[in-house]
């Protein structure tokens, strides 16, 4: 189910400069994978909505990348690692329009683009986290841009994530039995 998966050049990249922890590189990995099969039905699903998918998908992959330096923050809560995340992707030449999305990805509002909000949750949803409120904002957005009911997009993004949070076992094994492995190596 993995062994297909790979990050944007421009991430491989980043990460070739960087000393990435092998649990941080898995969870990267898998939040990438999941904004692509969010971002995919979203778009199959409201096809008038003009997401920016490359956006999306190469921000999802590197939205936690400030955890290489803040490493407790892989096992412990923390919030340090989402400006340091912004301030090193800047120093490595990533614009800010997309260095924004480490700093951001865990709040959201009213103002938050579609995009912000699909980066937010797919980094929940990947290991089957559901929040009311960050999907109420995406139905708002979405029901707004589409002039649709709420109920009615409520009813299709409620089956897309459930689609997507069935394999949030699977995914939560990959990045442990990935961690393990490297550090075997």
């Amino acid at each position: 189910m993995f062994n297909q998966l790979s990050l944007p050049d421009e991430v491989e990249c980043i990460f070739s400069e960087l000393r990435i922890p092998p649990r941080l590189y898995a969870h990267l990995l898998l939040v990438h994978d999941v904004a692509n099969k969010l971002i995919d039905a979203i778009s199959v699903t409201w096809n008038t909505l003009n997401i920016d998918k490359n956006l999306v998908v190469s921000v999802a992959a590197t939205h936690d990348i400030g955890k290489c330096i803040h490493t407790n923050e892989l096992s412990e809560e923390g919030h340090k690692h989402e400006q340091e995340g912004k301030r090193l992707l800047i120093s490595l030449g990533v614009p800010e329009e997309k260095a924004k999305f480490a700093a951001t990805h865990a709040t959201w509002s009213e103002k938050s683009t579609i995009e912000d909000i699909c980066v937010s949750l797919a980094d929940k949803i990947w290991k089957g986290s559901r929040m009311q409120d960050l999907e109420d904002l995406l139905i708002g957005k979405i029901a707004s841009k589409t002039k649709t009911e709420r109920w009615e997009i409520f009813s299709l993004l409620d089956s897309i994530i459930e689609n997507v949070t069935k394999d949030a076992d699977t995914r939560l094994a990959f990045q442990n039995s990935f961690s393990t492995m490297c550090r075997i190596i």
